[in-house]
């Protein structure tokens, strides 16, 4: 609880938007992953950085801004992983911390090379579906503002800090002039080294 939902108030109080997504840098590019629980967040990132990304964040991310550009705000020194994703990307759980007693999910630690905010270039917003191939689809205008808002870490806390929600709608709407958002449609059985191949082209 306190890597998740007191740090993602202790973010909203201080007026620093969280979304709920994992990121790390791609060819010089600040990637965020979002999605519903489940959707391979956490486990493309680990793939992606098992394969010489940097890590930047998972679960938490915290966005700030500078002229009017969004940043990462790279705090996280570990990914979430179950432990189906572990085995397919090879890792021991050995040692690994296990988040909850009663289910198979693991905290797997990660280096990282970045410790001051990184540009915000691109966002994987990503969805399962039941089609065979992965699909892409770039948003556009008012549908890129309302798919962020929902990736918004516990909307639900904003109720009570006012300040905080108004800050938002303004700093929305610069991630939605600046950065590139792409919806991604996923087979529901597909591997995680299978998409990140998919995702990297």
């Amino acid at each position: 609880y306190l890597n998740g939902s007191t740090y993602g108030a202790i973010l909203h109080q201080r007026k620093i938007m969280s979304m709920h997504g994992s990121c790390f840098v791609y060819n010089n590019k600040g990637i965020m992953l979002c999605g519903e629980s489940g959707a391979g967040k956490s486990s493309l990132t680990a793939s992606f950085c098992h394969n010489g990304s940097a890590f930047l964040t998972d679960d938490v991310t915290p966005i700030l801004f500078s002229d009017g550009l969004p940043f990462i705000l790279p705090l996280s020194d570990r990914i979430k992983l179950w432990e189906d994703s572990l085995n397919q990307l090879k890792l021991e759980k050995g040692n690994l911390a296990q988040i909850y007693q009663d289910y198979e999910k693991y905290y797997l630690p990660v280096d990282s090379k970045i410790s001051e905010p990184y540009p915000l270039h691109l966002i994987f917003i990503i969805e399962k579906h039941e089609n065979k191939e992965v699909k892409f689809l770039e948003l556009q205008g008012i549908e890129r503002f309302t798919v962020l808002r929902n990736e918004i870490y516990r909307w639900e806390y904003l109720q009570g800090m006012k300040a905080s929600e108004a800050k938002y709608l303004n700093d929305l709407i610069s991630i939605s002039n600046k950065v590139k958002v792409i919806k991604v449609f996923r087979p529901e059985k597909i591997k995680i080294e299978t998409l990140r191949l998919i995702l990297a082209d």
